[in-house]
Formats: C-alpha cells, structure tokens, sequence
C-alpha cells in the first residue's frame, strides 16, 4: 500500500475518533441532531460554517475553472467576502426566531410566518431536489481524490462509495455536534493545505509568486483577458456567478441550520468576521496554481484534478498526501453537513408534520438517521454518472435554491410580504431558473440562476403588493424590530 493511502486512511481514522467523542456528548433528540441545542462557540462555528461553505469545489473546481478559463475566476471572489456579511445580517434575525419560536429549520420559519404549511412543504422539497447534486459534487471530489492519490488503483467508483460511507458514519455518530468538531479540526486543515500546498508548489517551479504570474503572462496572455480564452467570464457569467452562489448559498440548509445553532448573539456576530476572513485567505494562490498548471500539464483531460496532480509531483508525498487528505475534508465537511441538514428536514419539515404529528423528540432523531443513508444513496448514484466540471454542478445547485430568497428574506424584513406572494415568487422564479436551463440557456448571457432570482423577486414585489398581509407576518417582524432596535447586547 503506498504511503498517501495510508496517511489517508490515518486521517479518516482520526475523524472518526473526533466524531466517536462527539457521540458520547450527543443527546439523542432531534434539537440536539439537528442544531447542538445552540451551543456552538466563536471557534467552532467559525470553522463549521466557513469548511461547510467551500466544499471540494475549492481544492478541485476553483483551480480547474482557472485553469480552463482564466483571470476572470477571481472577479468572483467577492463570494468569499459577502457570505460572512450574511451570515450576520441574515443570521442573527433566524438565531433570535429560533429562540423565540423554537425554529429549527427554515421550513418551520416559512409556514410560520406566512401561515401557509405548503410553502414550507415546497421550500423543503426544492432544497432536497437541489442539495443531492451538490452532495454528488463532495462525492465526485472524492472519487477523483482516491483516484489520484492511489496512483490509478483504486476507481473513482470505490472512491465515491468510501467517501458515502465515512459520511453517514459522521452523521450517525453526532449529528450536529459531530459535524461541528470534525469540520473544525477540517478547516484548519483544509487552510493550511490549500495555503501552503499552493506556494510551495510555485516556490519550486518559479521562484516567486510574481514570477509565475510573469511566467504565465508571456506563456498564456489570453488567460489574463475578459471574457478568457474560451469566452465564458462574461460580464453577464460573473455577476450571475458570484450573486447566485453567495445568495443561493445562503438558502441552503446545511448553512441556515448554523444560523439556528450559535450559543448566542456575539458568537455569530464573530463567527460572521472569521469566516469571510478565512474564505478569502484560503483562495489567494488559487489563480497562480491555475495558471501555474497550464504551463506544466498543458492538455491535462480533466482540469478539476490539476491541483493534486501538481501536489504529487512538486512536493514531498508525505506532506501531498497530508494536503489531498485536507481535499478530503474539503468535501466531506459539506458532504455531511448537508445529508444532516436534509435528513433533519425530513424528520422535522415531513415525517413530524405529514406522517407522524405524535412523534416525540427521539423518534424524529432515529427518522432523520434513516433519511442520512437514503438521501446518500442517492447521492453516491449521482456521482457515479460523473457528470461535468464542479463549476457548473455549484451554480445550477445554487441557482435552484436562489430562488427561494425573495420569500425567506422579505418574511423577516418586509410587513407587506404576503402568502400568495411567497408562494408564486417561488414557483415562477423556479420556472424561470428551469426554462433559461434546458430550453432557451442563459439568455442575454445571463446564468438560469440569476433569471429565477430576477423573476422570483420581480413577482414577489408584484404580488405583495396587491395581496392582504396577515398579522403573524407583522407580529414576527414586530418581535425581530423590537428585539434588536431596544439596544439588546450582541
């Protein structure tokens, strides 16, 4: 067996052992599962939220988009920065509902505030249909990983299983506060490996950082121009990117349960510094490695893997292997976090409401065990069609849910946002997202994600305002108001 298959294996090991410690903490019921009954410090949810966030896209799809497509990748690093903004803005108002009204996912908020327990059905369902292919992008990651890492001797499709089941182990172990530990300690290694992987790399084989950009710059002058070599970073591809991933982003519910599960106001406030600090720190060689990979694997077939093939053979394999097991955290710290995140949807968004109304807290807890390994299933059967560049699986997966935005936003801002507004803005901006997807693709240059946020938005604003608001609308937004404009302490 050679050495980066045993580094790899030590590192699931020592996983597992984190998540095995967590479990001893893990109290057995759904509140517990799904948001550590609120619990989490500065350190952790910093990290949990930011190794969530990036996902193998970052060790594998950043690099690969630049290596394909240019410079223009790094006009979308305004995603980096914004997330932690939200987190802020959007987090503290979901942190004080869920301790006023007990929320534990935003399904439960949307009923709730629109007094309408359809579109909390219908927010559930688009964010399971559209987190699964996101799921399958951690497993394809992963697969590429054992692929690479192995030297060709393991598949991808063993790859892609293995990864499955370390994820539900994960799950199953701690549910949330599992999850929490484990992407902490990720985090810290998904940074140093993304960080100091890169510039040794380019250390060796140009001396500099500015030298491999002056390098590349006589090598591959197209790659350093708007719209790129292939004309894809339009202007109407990056502002669709970069506002449909960092709003899209926050829609998701392995990221709006970490809104619920800060231990108070000024963990979130801090959280919200950290992790944009650490979003953007851990892309700042990104563009060189790109460019960097052009020149030394010029026809490489898939450009996803040109980060760690470059590891491999610039640095020792000792530490590569150390760094590619950081990309295996890389992808499982949002694979797990959003198979807990959906399967705590089912428990508590489906069975609980639909199937069982009298299920007490443990059984919810044992239902949402059970949805892990059927949602990873599905997930695992995505991946194994391999389908294509990790760029392109992100933004349609972010596009799909950008379109709930308009509802879930303007039900904590606005007192005229109204029920029938909530629920047509989600299914024509849905539509819309579907119909600039597979029938007339990215009009104007515009991405079908940002279209469906466009129309969601357009008819939410339209329907609102000539439809009745109900008074547990305004009661909600009253209690949010008066909590955070009385000079309550963050």
């Amino acid at each position: 067996m050679n050495i980066g298959l045993i580094i790899l294996i030590l590192y699931t090991i020592s996983l597992l052992g984190i998540a095995y410690y967590a479990s001893k903490q893990d109290k057995k019921n759904i509140s517990d599962f799904a948001t550590a009954s609120s619990s989490l410090g500065i350190f952790v949810l910093t990290l949990t939220f930011s190794a969530t966030y990036h996902s193998s896209y970052a060790f594998l799809g950043a690099p690969g988009f630049v290596y394909a497509n240019g410079i223009g990748w790094w006009v979308n690093g305004i995603w980096t920065v914004f997330p932690g903004i939200l987190f802020w803005i959007l987090g503290r108002r979901f942190w004080f509902l869920g301790k006023k009204y007990g929320y534990i996912s935003m399904a439960q908020y949307i009923s709730d505030v629109y007094q309408d327990h359809m579109i909390g059905l219908l927010v559930t369902i688009i964010t399971l249909i559209f987190t699964i292919p996101y799921v399958a992008m951690q497993a394809i990651g992963s697969g590429y990983i054992f692929e690479v890492i192995s030297e060709g001797k393991l598949s991808y499709e063993f790859g892609t299983i293995i990864f499955f089941g370390l994820m539900i182990i994960l799950v199953w172990l701690g549910g949330m506060k599992g999850i929490a530990i484990t992407d902490a300690a990720q985090g810290v290694f998904m940074w140093i490996g993304m960080v100091i992987g890169s510039y040794w790399i380019i250390k060796v084989n140009f001396g500099s950082i500015s030298n491999a950009y002056v390098e590349a710059m006589k090598i591959l002058p197209e790659h350093f121009t708007l719209p790129g070599p292939k004309g894809v970073v339009t202007s109407g591809d990056w502002i669709s990117r970069w506002t449909v991933i960092t709003i899209g982003m926050m829609m998701f519910p392995h990221i709006t349960l970490r809104f619920f599960s800060g231990k108070s106001l000024r963990v979130l406030k801090w959280s919200s510094v950290f992790s944009s600090i650490y979003l953007t720190s851990i892309f700042i060689f990104t563009p060189a490695i790109g460019f960097a990979g052009n020149i030394i694997f010029p026809n490489i077939a898939s450009p996803d893997i040109i980060f760690p093939e470059m590891l491999l053979k610039y640095t020792p394999l000792v530490f590569s292997s150390l760094v590619i097991a950081g990309a295996l955290a890389a992808s499982m710290s949002t694979g797990n976090s959003q198979l807990h995140a959906v399967s705590s949807m089912v428990s508590t968004d489906v069975y609980k409401k639909y199937i069982d109304k009298s299920a007490n807290a443990y059984k919810q807890y044992t239902v949402a065990k059970v949805a892990t390994l059927i949602f990873g299933v599905f997930s695992v059967v995505v991946a194994l069609q391999r389908p294509g560049l990790l760029g392109n699986i992100l933004a349609l997966s972010n596009g799909g849910v950008a379109a709930l935005a308009p509802a879930m936003i303007g039900g904590i801002y606005w007192k005229k946002a109204t029920r029938e507004g909530a629920l047509w803005s989600i299914i024509f901006g849905e539509i819309a997202m579907l119909l600039t997807t597979f029938v007339v693709p990215s009009p104007l240059g515009i991405m079908p994600g940002l279209w469906g946020l466009i129309v969601s938005f357009m008819v939410y604003i339209l329907i609102c305002n000539i439809t009745k608001t109900n008074e547990r609308t305004i009661e909600i937004i009253d209690s949010i108001n008066d909590f955070f404009y009385s000079g309550a302490k963050v």
